[in-house]
Formats: C-alpha cells, structure tokens, sequence
C-alpha cells in the first residue's frame, strides 16, 4: 500500500515538475508548426500568410520550455536560470505581440488591395466597352487614348429609331412605296402640312393613328448612351470620371494599350491588351498584373473574374 502511494506521489510530482516545460513546449511547437505550414504553401506570387515573427516566438517557447525542465535545472545556477527563463518568455511575448501585429497590418493591406483593384477593374471594364465600341464603328480597335476619347464624345454611335408598326392593312413595302416611311426630320414638315403640331403627329404616329411610321438612324455619344451620371446609376455602377478613366488608381500612370492583327478562321482581326503598369502590391514581391485582351487571340477577355 504504501509502495503504491509513494509511487502516485511520485508520478504526481513529476508532472508537476514538467507540467510548466510541457506548456512552453506543446505552445512552441504549435506555432512553429503554423509558420512551417505557411512556408510550404506559399508560392512566388503569395506572401507567407503567417509571419516570420510567428516562427520566432515559437523557438523562444521552445528553449524557455528546454530550460524549465527539471534536468536542466539542475545543471544550471538559480539566478542564471531565472534570467534566462524570464528572457526566453519575454521574448516570446514579444515575438508573439509583432506576430498579432503584422497579422493586422496584412487584413489592412488585403482590404486596400481589393479597394484598389475593383477599381482597376472597373476602369479596364469601361476602356474595353468603349474599344468595343469604337471597334464596331471603326472596324479596328485604336491604341491611343485620346482618339478614343474623342470617339467617346462625339456623336458617332449609329441608333435605330422607329415609331409606328406596319399592319396588313398597309404593309410595309407598300408603306414606302407611297411615302409614308418617313426620316425624324420629316416630322416637322409634314406636321404643318398637316396644320398639326409636331408632338400631335409624333403622338398619332407612335399610336398608329395615322398612316405615317418613322424609320431612321440617329447618331448618339458613347458617353451619352453608357457614361452619364444616370446611366451608371440605372446600372448599378460607379460615376465615370474621364479625367482618371485612362490611369491605374495605383500609381497614376496610364494603362498600356496595345492593338495588332491576329489571324481568327482565315480572317485576319483587330486584337487588343490593356493592362495596369503599375499593379498594387509589396516591393520585391510578384504581383498579379490585372489586364484584358490578347495579342495572339481575338478575344477580349479580362484576367479577373467576370
């Protein structure tokens, strides 16, 4: 009996004489054992997701922990052993506080970089409508940032414009066989041979009252028909400012437009890149070039999700 409880007393001291180096121990090598994982997932163009200071303050736990034990202690002085104890811990402290701190500083770097690049991408998205745009006028797309804020001015994009509906009655082929197919600056005239105003006969026309349908094209601006201020807003967008569409919210530097032929089926096509020079990210660290088009293929496609 006795034998059993000098045994228990025993084991119970031993764990409380390694209980404290065991805590130090299990606690330096968790976070060792986080950093080592980030170390192997990272790659070039990712930073480590946990940082450096992580590593550090898990070996300063590590050796604390080695300098608790009970052998170790031993062999050393009390004072010496008390000083490197409480060095070991303070560093590890430390250690752990810069950890916590770079771990903010990276949530505040990520926010700042999904600021930056929605709205690189959504001036990359505004250029590439626009190059579109001017492509279907044009037939080409332009490397030039001012000729194509000149196209996005000007009066250039083709509208269908039609009022009034052909009937059996009044086909359509007979309708302009008499002349009642007429252009939107015949209104006027034919409104005061009528002795009617202009808006009665537009109103009469559109409600296929009278015989008379308009079929014309009207000529409108890009910027008016996609870029006013209540365009973006029925779309859900942000305003347009054209003083900065052209530059990367980085830097300021303008994007890089560059245009070529490619062959596409036997045809030989207009292609286009524009991308960001400047693209947001850490010095000395690969970053992730946000661009759309292609100068080997047709295609307009941009390098974020759609």
């Amino acid at each position: 009996m006795n034998d059993s409880n000098d045994k228990y007393r025993n084991l119970l001291f031993l764990v409380r004489s390694h209980s404290f180096s065991a805590i130090l121990l299990v606690a330096g090598i968790a976070w060792t054992s986080v950093y080592i994982r980030s170390l192997l997932a990272s790659t070039d163009t990712a930073d480590l997701s946990q940082p450096t200071d992580m590593l550090f303050a898990g070996l300063a736990l590590i050796i604390s922990a080695v300098l608790a034990m009970p052998a170790v202690l031993e062999r050393i002085p009390q004072k010496a052993y008390r000083v490197m104890l409480v060095v070991g811990i303070g560093s590890a402290a430390y250690f752990f506080m810069a950890s916590t701190n770079s771990v903010l500083d990276e949530e505040q770097f990520l926010k700042d970089q999904a600021k930056v690049n929605a709205i690189t991408i959504q001036r990359l998205t505004d250029i590439r409508d626009a190059q579109l745009a001017y492509k279907e006028v044009n037939g080409a797309f332009t490397d030039s940032f001012d000729t194509l804020f000149t196209f996005i001015n000007a009066p250039l994009v083709p509208l269908n414009f039609s009022i009034g509906s052909f009937h059996d009655t009044l086909p359509e082929a007979q309708s302009y066989e008499e002349g009642y197919v007429i252009k939107r600056s015949d209104v006027p005239g034919i409104a005061a041979e009528m002795a009617w105003d202009e808006q009665t006969l537009l109103d009469s026309i559109t409600a296929d009252a009278v015989a008379y349908k308009v079929r014309d094209t009207l000529y409108t601006s890009f910027f008016a028909e996609n870029f006013t201020p209540q365009q973006r807003a029925d779309k859900k967008l942000p305003p347009v400012d054209m003083d900065s569409l052209s530059f990367s919210p980085t830097s300021g530097t303008r994007f890089m437009i560059d245009t070529t032929y490619v062959n596409q089926s036997g045809l030989t096509v207009s292609a286009i890149k524009v991308q960001d020079p400047t693209p947001f990210g850490r010095a000395n660290v690969k970053k992730d070039t946000l661009r759309f088009g292609s100068l080997v293929e047709a295609h307009t496609d941009g390098n974020w999700r759609q």
